[in-house]
């Protein structure tokens, strides 16, 4: 997983390509502001056991994750959903920690991804 970027900047050209850097800003701008309520989401799901919880909220973020270029978190979004879907939450309980590292270190890209697009 090491090996995708943290935030594939292909994906963001495309968001230019296809609506402006008002397209690339809004999508960023929406990933910042709800993503973390996915990963919540996940977190709520595993501290009451309840996995269709936390399989929707990795769904979700999986999306999300996607249409930003998050590749790290994509993937191990995609993982969480799986193993939530299996109800298989404590393999689930240990790659959380993973996908909240690289949920940070995504947002702090995208942060300053944001901060550089110009008009």
């Amino acid at each position: 997983m090491s090996d995708l970027p943290v935030v594939d900047s292909t994906q963001i050209e495309k968001l230019k390509e296809w609506g402006g850097v008002g397209l690339q800003r809004k999508m960023i701008d929406l990933f910042l502001t709800h993503a973390t309520d996915r990963l919540d989401q996940i977190r709520d799901g595993l501290s009451k056991g309840d996995a269709d919880m936390a399989e929707t909220g990795a769904h979700t973020l999986k999306s999300s994750a996607g249409n930003v270029g998050a590749s790290r978190v994509q993937g191990l979004a995609q993982e969480a959903e799986t193993l939530a879907e299996e109800g298989n939450l404590d393999e689930l309980q240990g790659v959380f920690p993973r996908l909240e590292s690289e949920f940070d270190e995504a947002c702090m890209a995208l942060k300053e991804l944001a901060e550089g697009i110009q008009e």
